[in-house]
């Protein structure tokens, strides 16, 4: 599978639809938390693949610094295509329970069970 993953955003719902509700350069990935620990603000799972052809199973997780998965997304299959398409998917998270706040949590994405990309998600608490 040649997939590229070509956008990857993990982003506060509420401040998403404040910054225009699309993806655009400078949109920063975060999550944010009322108070640690707590349970983080509902946020979207934002992403685009493509350069490849054909089906494959998609899934991604959210890791803890310690490599912990603390939230699993249910694997999805997706179609893919030559023509220069992006196929564009979005998950929202709700009521996530999260024990600390720091800048290095990650998302890993996996195409067919085998890792293919991670970003970088800082866990806020909101002031």
């Amino acid at each position: 599978m040649g997939a590229r993953l070509k956008y990857a955003k993990v982003i506060d719902r509420q401040l998403y639809f404040e910054k225009g509700g699309r993806v655009q350069p400078g949109l920063e990935n975060q999550i944010l938390l009322p108070e640690e620990p707590g349970v983080a603000a509902a946020f979207l799972v934002l992403r685009g693949w493509s350069d490849d052809h054909g089906t494959c199973t998609e899934s991604w997780k959210l890791v803890t610094p310690g490599g912990t998965a603390l939230y699993t997304s249910t694997p999805r299959e997706i179609h893919l295509a030559t023509n220069g398409h992006i196929e564009k998917l979005e998950d929202e998270v709700a009521d996530l329970k999260v024990e600390y706040a720091t800048d290095d949590y990650e998302v890993v994405f996996s195409l067919d069970g085998r890792e293919v990309a991670r970003a970088t998600v800082p866990v806020r608490v909101t002031d």
